[in-house]
């Protein structure tokens, strides 16, 4: 029992110190100087793609009630490293929440979702949903992956022949 109590206090004990600790860090951060936004511009990581690649992707979501399209999202960026930012808009809306509610007392919180959440609530009868998304990357180096996986087969394979070298 004394044992127990004696290790109970010595947590609590580290908890308050570990406290005390976290509250005398964010003395010091409060007195620092906020880092210039072109400072943080340097740091910043990014997208970078070498000048002869050209990749470009298209983002469409579908949802189709009873054969009928109830909803259609979709964004299509022609040069992913020339992004503009009517095309970043444009996939934001796209890849963003979509609520489709079909019939009465459909509740949920908004709050739970995920930044691309897809829900569909129902409570009709006999109802056929479908909900589908579809994500088309395209780059222009396909021939030079395919010459490297071949090139990579090749030589796995004559690696693990006896005698071939």
């Amino acid at each position: 029992m004394r044992a127990a109590l004696r290790s109970r206090f010595a947590l609590a004990a580290a908890a308050l110190c570990a406290s005390m600790l976290a509250l005398g860090d964010e003395a010091v951060l409060n007195e620092t100087a906020a880092v210039p936004e072109g400072a943080l511009d340097q740091l910043r990581g990014g997208f970078d793609i070498p000048e002869n690649l050209h990749a470009s992707l298209r983002l469409e979501r579908l949802v189709v009630a009873n054969g009928e399209p109830i909803a259609h999202l979709a964004a299509d960026i022609r040069d992913i490293g020339h992004m503009t930012v009517a095309d970043a808009q444009s996939l934001a809306h796209a890849a963003g929440t979509l609520v489709i509610q079909g019939g009465p007392n459909n509740a949920f919180q908004l709050m739970e979702l995920g930044p691309t959440a897809t829900v569909i609530q129902n409570t009709l009868n006999d109802q056929n949903l479908v909900a589908v998304t579809t994500l088309n990357v395209q780059v222009n180096s396909l021939a030079t992956f395919r010459e490297m996986a071949f090139q990579d087969g090749l030589r796995d394979g004559l690696g693990g022949i006896t005698g071939v070298r």
